[in-house]
């Protein structure tokens, strides 16, 4: 019994131990928690205070600086927010505060520099704890910028004690502890009664771990202590772990090579000897299209009719040698492959062929795009390069001396010069909304405004022409977006239409209600737009007409330009055109 008791004794002190650790930490990190709630809490509570606050402070007295009017506005709100609060100007100096009269108002040091105004001038959210020197105290700070005519026009501040909140956290503190102790004294009865039934049949498990040894592998008896536990574990360990780790090593080999095969983005396919299909995965049935049903134990071919693809795994069977191979498909999809197959061994000879295949599709478009955009920039530098170059050496072999025509040599070159700085600026505009950091300010945009704008911009042009201009967006019409951006998608567009329209013929700029969203249309009374060249409008340097292209100025890059700007702003972008009739561009935005 001694041995008995001496076990009890382990297993409790043991079990004591663990529970006071355990729940140590637990109260440690709830009251973390809580505190950190708590704060965050607090800081929202104050920020939605400041809201309502800022709600009352009129634009106007903060612009003139209205000093009684401010300080009798926060001298009322004091009582109910139990903060201090403080107003201050758009250059930080502070025009009232709930704590200071007004005499003592002007003798405070401007205040733009505090962390907390310097981010509510930014245009966020500012909020600090820190060392108040004016009331010799740590403060919580939380500050709101105000608005007005469009801008921030100044902030407002509110202040709390720190102290308060230590209040509510000495609650919570109480309250948590009791509820650990609780939970820490129920813990320790219920564990000391299942320690004793625990310690009861130790003899019993004796006579069981004896039957282990005889072969009887259903009963499993682990421990690492020194009494009787430790017989048994003996008797375990040279009877039933070897087995049952064997096992388990065998089943968890097969479960992560399971879990790789199926977890394989690329395809992969088994075949034997004689070409028939053994295993796939997933990915491979994603691939072609094929569910497993109906390709295990088919010959490969029947599957995936590609004689390249069933060539190569032949030339590995026969060699036993790993093969590479990019193979382009037709059927069962029209897509670009890397084939990699590698010989399966069984007993020193082949017994099969393993294929991975990766899809480099999307890579073969994008590096082909790619050689395209280097070809298309080169040659778009190349021509104007070649121009000033040609009138330089004329200049310089002494046609500078040519008071005749040395200004009109300069003058082409300066156009030249022009062209390039356009395509160049057309390309960092193109990369620029390409990058993945660029991010577009979100503003109430009147589109009828805008419009207005870019073809008063543009008047000269149309004007020159003749063209009848028509703009139909209604007032009022608003969506959600940069106006900047949209400035520059109405721009390109409205540019288009002059370029390519006839003498006399007419421009009309309209709209079509789409529910969540506006359909912007730009159509004009132009030459047209070939059908076959539709598709194709949007990508960088196509051009329907080249020479006319460049004879007006034009670089290749704004449609696509357009395109992107569109596409950031979660709209889409398209084309109705019919030749010698007119186009019509159209855009949609999502509505504010």
């Amino acid at each position: 019994m001694k041995t008995v008791r001496s076990l009890t004794l382990k297993l409790t002190l043991s079990y004591l131990l663990i529970i006071f650790i355990s729940f140590g930490f637990v109260a440690f990190f709830l009251e973390k928690n809580f505190e950190k709630n708590a704060m965050q809490e607090i800081k929202a509570s104050l920020m939605t205070q400041a809201g309502l606050i800022a709600d009352q402070i009129s634009a106007e007295s903060l612009i003139r600086e209205d000093i009684p009017r401010l300080a009798a506005l926060v001298d009322r709100l004091k009582d109910r927010t139990d903060c201090r609060i403080t107003i201050v100007s758009s250059q930080g100096r502070v025009l009232a505060d709930s704590q200071e009269t007004p005499a003592q108002i002007g003798q405070m040091e401007n205040h733009a520099k505090r962390p907390e105004i310097r981010a509510a001038l930014s245009g966020s959210t500012g909020a600090e704890v820190r060392y108040s020197v004016t009331l010799k105290k740590d403060m919580l700070y939380v500050a709101l910028p105000l608005r007005g005519h469009g801008e921030i026009i100044g902030a407002v501040r509110l202040a709390l004690i720190p102290t308060q909140v230590e209040k509510i956290l000495g609650t919570a503190r109480k309250t948590i502890a009791a509820g650990v102790l609780v939970a820490f004294c129920l813990a320790l009865v219920l564990g000391v009664y299942f320690i004793a039934r625990a310690v009861r049949p130790i003899k019993r498990m004796i006579q069981v771990s004896r039957k282990l040894s005889g072969g009887d592998y259903s009963r499993r008896i682990i421990s690492t202590s020194q009494d009787e536990i430790a017989e048994l574990a003996s008797t375990l360990n040279t009877m039933a772990q070897r087995t049952e780790e064997k096992t388990k090593e065998a089943d968890a080999r097969n479960q992560q090579l399971e879990a790789v095969f199926h977890g394989m983005v690329e395809g992969v396919v088994v075949i034997d000897r004689s070409g028939k299909v053994l295993s796939i995965n997933p990915a491979f049935e994603r691939i072609f299209g094929i569910p497993d049903k109906d390709i295990v134990g088919r010959p490969f071919l029947e599957v995936v009719r590609n004689n390249d693809m069933v060539e190569l795994m032949n030339a590995v069977l026969r060699e036993g040698k790993p093969v590479s191979r990019e193979i382009p498909f037709v059927l069962p999809v029209r897509k670009i492959f890397q084939i990699n197959a590698a010989p399966v061994f069984e007993g020193g000879s082949i017994s099969g062929c393993l294929a991975v295949i990766h899809d480099i599709t999307e890579i073969k478009r994008l590096e082909t795009m790619r050689k395209d955009f280097v070809a298309n920039v080169s040659h778009e530098l190349k021509t104007p390069l070649t121009t000033i170059k040609g009138f330089i050496e004329t200049l310089l072999a002494g046609a500078l001396e040519d008071r005749q025509n040395n200004r009109n040599f300069l003058k082409i070159i300066e156009g030249q010069v022009e062209r390039l700085n356009t395509l160049v600026n057309d390309l960092l505009s193109l990369a620029c909304l390409e990058s993945k950091e660029i991010v577009f300010r979100r503003e109430k945009v009147d589109l009828s405004r805008l419009a207005d704008a870019a073809l008063t911009e543009a008047q000269s042009q149309w004007q020159k022409m003749k063209l009848t201009v028509r703009n139909e967006l209604p007032p009022g019409l608003y969506v959600a977006g940069d106006m900047d951006k949209l400035t520059q998608v109405l721009s390109n567009l409205i540019d288009n239409a002059i370029k390519f329209n006839t003498d006399n013929g007419v421009l009309t700029i309209s709209c079509q209600d789409l529910g969540s969203h506006v359909k912007i249309c730009v159509e004009d009374t132009g030459i047209g737009i070939p059908e076959k060249d539709l598709p194709r409008l949007f990508e960088r340097f196509y051009r329907v007409d080249r020479a006319r292209s460049r004879e007006l100025g034009g670089t290749g890059l704004g449609l696509s330009i357009v395109k992107h700007i569109v596409e950031k702003h979660r709209g889409e972008v398209g084309v109705e055109s019919v030749e010698g009739t007119g186009s019509k561009f159209w855009f949609t935005l999502p509505k504010a």
